[in-house]
């Protein structure tokens, strides 16, 4: 069963289409397994159809990277992480995170950005393209803790990780979770973990 990527609303033109079928698949085969031919097939259209919008499979996979960031970028941007107390500051700053990073479309985007900055047949365009995509948002990211934390010492970026490693933790194990088992993995069900957590963290913050 095709597992559906969920974060934004969908892309009706044909390079959506493209760039969804390319996330199913590697979701569902993984990154090597996603041929050229199964993402057409998945997309509707022609091979040629997606040489014309991308050129090669390698553009197409930083085309998709490349639009899970912007709409990372764009959750950033719109984000409002204020707040009257730690807690509430912290936890607008997990709904933020979990919002992208525990969603399965950051395992396909995740697999993407693996594979084309480690693999020596990628180009050096491709590979340094995702790696300057990965450290602006992450850098966005970064930048809202100093309003999270209110001018609390820490560790830049030990806020980010800390949340960013918790959201994805749960979405690998929801990928790995028995179908009986799954509505307790669902998103609307994770809060009790998390909350717990975040009320840790601001009680070192107060």
């Amino acid at each position: 069963m095709t597992t559906r990527p969920t974060s934004g609303p969908p892309d009706d033109t044909t390079r959506g289409k493209v760039i969804q079928a390319t996330l199913e698949c590697i979701l569902d085969k993984g990154f090597y397994r996603a041929s050229s031919n199964e993402i057409a097939r998945r997309a509707g259209v022609s091979w040629g159809v997606i040489q014309h919008h991308f050129g090669t499979r390698e553009a197409l996979m930083v085309a998709a990277h490349r639009a899970g960031a912007a709409h990372l970028e764009h959750l950033v941007e719109e984000a409002d992480v204020s707040g009257p107390t730690p807690a509430e500051r912290l936890t607008r700053y997990w709904d933020l995170l979990n919002s992208y990073y525990g969603r399965p479309e950051y395992l396909a985007s995740l697999q993407i950005s693996l594979n084309l900055t480690r693999d020596p047949a990628v180009s050096a365009e491709a590979s340094e393209t995702i790696t300057t995509i990965n450290e602006r948002t992450q850098k966005r990211f970064i930048d809202l803790e100093h309003e999270v934390l209110g001018g609390a010492p820490t560790t830049p970026g030990f806020l980010f990780h800390t949340l960013r490693g918790l959201a994805l933790s749960h979405v690998v194990l929801e990928g790995i979770t028995p179908t009986e088992l799954k509505a307790q993995r669902h998103p609307e069900n994770r809060p009790t973990h998390a909350r717990e957590l975040i009320a840790a963290l601001a009680k070192q913050l107060e």
